[in-house]
């Protein structure tokens, strides 16, 4: 098995395909790696409505569509697990899982986020009925409808305005008295007519059948419990970096995401070390901006190749 390559790509979202895409047009030695299915978290939506030129269609669908364009143009794939990066010398040296030591000139990080769950029963089985973890993408369905948004960040006090415009009634619930995000969205929130915000309570549990109807709550004080009914549950208590295979010092920031020097390059603090999509931090988190991010990286990784 071949194991040294000009450019590896790590991850196969739509960052990491619009990458491969344009490394392989420009002929560059190079494969992209990826440990679960092609698609990344386009493959949990569970309708994807504004990726450009493409009538809505069903998450997992989208992620094949997308995947074929990796296939039709003969791109390497590796599945396997990146388990660690380093870089010696001039060489980036990846261990992964099953494939030995793979070695590149240049590399891109691409490998996106996961959500930070709360760990409640029947959160995984009801994601797409009923459950979300993102406003921008799922807020539609919940037209008129009443949800509950739990979190206290900038994440969760922005999606709950956004939710407030779409939706008939919003709940939002903290597990402290005081937010954590900034000051200007949490009087935003306080202005909105339609929100309640519920604090210090945490989610018990998930009333379903098969599909949410109501949110247990319990008051962290006093231990009281109160039970909502609502249609849509978004769980917003963060995200968090796959990025803990990168072993290279300056590269990753305190919370783990790995910053971009030049948004025009997409290269981090490490030379030759390039990042793309969600593992960058960003607050607006979309395909065709992840796939930007991939093609622009990809130029980059191109001209470092030349020089």
């Amino acid at each position: 098995m071949k194991s040294n390559y000009d450019a590896l790509v790590i991850g196969c979202g739509p960052a990491g395909m619009g990458a491969a895409l344009a490394l392989k047009k420009a002929g560059v030695d190079f494969a992209i790696i990826e440990k679960d299915a092609p698609g990344g978290k386009v493959n949990i939506a569970p309708r994807v409505d504004n990726y450009p030129r493409q009538a809505p269609i069903p998450g997992p669908d989208l992620a094949v569509l997308l995947f074929q364009r990796i296939i039709d143009n003969n791109i390497e794939m590796i599945q396997d697990e990146v388990l660690s990066l380093t870089k010696e010398g001039e060489l980036f040296h990846l261990k992964t899982k099953f494939s030995g030591e793979l070695t590149a000139k240049v590399v891109l990080i691409a490998t996106g986020t996961k959500e930070r769950k709360l760990g409640l029963e029947h959160e995984d089985e009801m994601l797409g009925h009923g459950l979300s973890y993102c406003a921008v993408c799922d807020g539609h369905f919940f037209k008129d409808k009443d949800v509950l948004v739990v979190g206290g960040g900038n994440v969760a006090l922005k999606e709950t305005v956004y939710l407030s415009k779409l939706c008939k009634k919003v709940y939002l619930v903290h597990r402290r008295n005081e937010f954590r995000g900034d000051l200007k969205y949490v009087n935003e929130v306080k202005e909105l007519p339609n929100v309640e915000i519920i604090t210090p309570y945490i989610p018990l549990e998930i009333i379903c059948d098969d599909k949410v109807k109501a949110i247990r709550l319990q008051n962290r004080e006093d231990n009281s419990e109160r039970t909502i009914e609502v249609q849509g549950f978004f769980p917003l208590v963060g995200q968090d970096p796959n990025s803990n295979f990168v072993n290279i010092e300056n590269v990753k920031n305190e919370w783990g995401t790995i910053p971009y020097t030049s948004i025009k390059t997409m290269e981090t603090g490490c030379p030759n070390l390039f990042v793309a999509g969600d593992v960058t931090p960003r607050d607006l988190r979309q395909i065709y901006l992840a796939e930007h991010d991939g093609m622009v990286a990809a130029n980059s990784m191109i001209e470092a190749l030349k020089k």
